[in-house]
């Protein structure tokens, strides 16, 4: 494996030039549940150590690690109670406030070892009047991965890795994701515009201490884990998520620490926005075959030589019916696209339950 994965991204967040060779990451955590159903999966894997000598033993740069992750936590006043439920494969987690009750419901679904939300907590008016009492009865704290930042990013360093650290998400992407539903909120927003803009001047506020000890800790680098499509948010981008990235941005940026955002779905409509509004990087670029451009296409929509398109290849592309023909040949063309400006090479989105995971280690050996 290459010894110089880290430094090489360390370098490239500093100088935004190309590297001489690309950095590879891969999140290979979705894979690793497909082995764990399967009854498959190395016990080790579950522990950070044993994780992280897996990315070795795969030849990949360890990033991703969501036991981890967030950079707060929410904390809640006396008058809110939380209560969660599991009976089988199915959970829910219910919020008590004296303003009236949330309720949120989730299925797991082994068959392809993922969750599915099928009952948001906030669904009409009244949910809203609510969710306002929630977000005004809880504040942010520092979490623990940012107290721990400075010792895993040691013990990482000795797997050539980072540790990734995120903010919580936005306030918009964080109530069509984790509140509302983007179909339901859209809804919301449409008819309760005055109401929902002071919701997410709340939470944007609340935010700040988040900031700020992030602003202290001067990592490397932030995630913004927003996880942006541009077919449900393009239109709403402007006006609702635009100023509150850059207000983020601005205070991150005076202190020296680089930003990228998550973009994990279609990619035409929203990748210029997110380069103009002044990322230093753009993660889970997903291309055709499996995305809405291509490879090229996406350097001309981002049309910032110093912007860091990160991803490239697409994760479907490790499991049938590719082949590793099919992925030599697109690494290829992604690297005669993306010659000259900076990148790093990654799965976009993950690597799949299942995906052939060799494709890592020769994905890795084309690149040295």
């Amino acid at each position: 494996m290459s010894t110089t994965y880290r430094s090489t991204l360390l370098e490239l967040l500093r100088t935004r030039q190309r590297a001489a060779q690309p950095v590879f990451t891969a999140d290979i955590s979705y894979w690793i549940s497909g082995r764990q159903e399967a009854g498959t999966a190395d016990p080790a894997w579950a522990s950070e150590p044993g994780y992280l000598k897996l990315h070795r033993d795969l030849k990949v740069m360890p990033y991703y690690f969501y036991a981890d992750f967030w950079a707060g936590t929410p904390v809640y006043d006396a008058t809110v109670r939380v209560e969660v439920e599991q009976k089988g494969h199915a959970s829910a987690q219910s919020w008590h406030t004296p303003a009236g009750d949330l309720r949120m419901e989730q299925e797991y679904l082994p068959a392809s070892c993922s969750t599915a939300c099928t009952r948001y907590p906030v669904q009409t008016a009244a949910d809203l009047r609510v969710f306002r009492y929630l977000i005004e009865h809880r504040r942010l704290e520092l979490a623990p991965a940012v107290h721990h930042y400075a010792a895993r990013t040691a013990a990482w360093a000795e797997f050539d890795g980072l540790p990734s650290l995120a903010l919580p998400r936005s306030p918009l992407p964080a109530f069509c994701y984790e509140w509302a539903g983007v179909e339901q909120a859209v809804y919301l927003l449409m008819d309760h515009e005055d109401e929902l803009r002071e919701i997410f001047a709340l939470m944007e506020a609340q935010e700040q201490p988040v900031v700020a000890g992030l602003a202290t800790l001067k990592p490397p680098l932030v995630h913004f884990p927003d996880n942006l499509s541009s077919e449900t948010l393009t239109g709403l981008y402007d006006n609702w998520l635009r100023p509150t990235h850059q207000r983020r941005l601005a205070a991150l940026h005076a202190a020296g620490v680089a930003a990228a955002v998550h973009l994990d779905g279609t990619v035409a409509g929203l990748l210029p926005k997110l380069a103009a509004a002044g990322f230093d990087a753009v993660e889970a670029l997903t291309p055709q075959p499996v995305g809405d451009v291509t490879v090229a296409d996406m350097r001309r929509l981002a049309n910032r030589n110093d912007l860091i398109l990160w991803g490239g290849l697409p994760g479907a592309m490790f499991a049938p019916p590719f082949t590793w023909p099919d992925m030599q040949r697109h690494l290829e063309q992604l690297l005669t696209a993306w010659d000259g400006i900076p990148f790093i090479i990654g799965v976009a989105d993950q690597v799949p339950p299942d995906g052939d995971i060799s494709f890592c280690r020769r994905i890795a050996d084309m690149l040295t």
